[in-house]
């Protein structure tokens, strides 16, 4: 189990940013009546998000499967297209609050992302602890 999380350094960098999401996500959610602007916690919570699935991209070997390797998952399985599914949304969760400048529907987005990205982490992290 231990390896799972530690192995090289890929694994050692998905899980700092997976912590730093799951961190960053819980300290938002529990000063959110203090909050005022929520476009640069949105943005932020994109790019971590972002780096945590390229870190996972790497440790979990799918460039390989790309070209015709194995993966830790294979392209059509259920977790890569939850995964790219989960992306696309959050992709155009940042691209529409780049565009609408409401902090009330920048908020909204933030939770949007938040989910998403829960999701996301959900999926792979629990599938790889079932694989052991």
């Amino acid at each position: 189990m231990f390896d799972l999380f530690f192995e090289d350094i890929w694994s050692l960098l998905s899980t700092i940013f997976l912590l730093i999401v799951l961190v960053f996500i819980t300290v938002t959610i529990k000063q959110r009546k203090q909050m005022t602007t929520w476009g640069r916690r949105t943005l932020f919570l994109a790019v971590m998000g972002l780096l945590l699935c390229a870190f996972a991209v790497l440790r979990d070997d799918y460039v390989l499967a790309m070209q015709g390797g194995t993966g830790l998952f294979s392209l059509e399985s259920f977790q890569i297209q939850g995964a790219y599914k989960g992306a696309i949304f959050i992709a155009f969760s940042v691209v529409l609050s780049i565009i609408v400048k409401n902090q009330k529907f920048r908020k909204g987005m933030f939770y949007l992302l938040s989910a998403a990205i829960a999701f996301k982490i959900l999926i792979i992290e629990i599938s790889r602890i079932a694989m052991i």
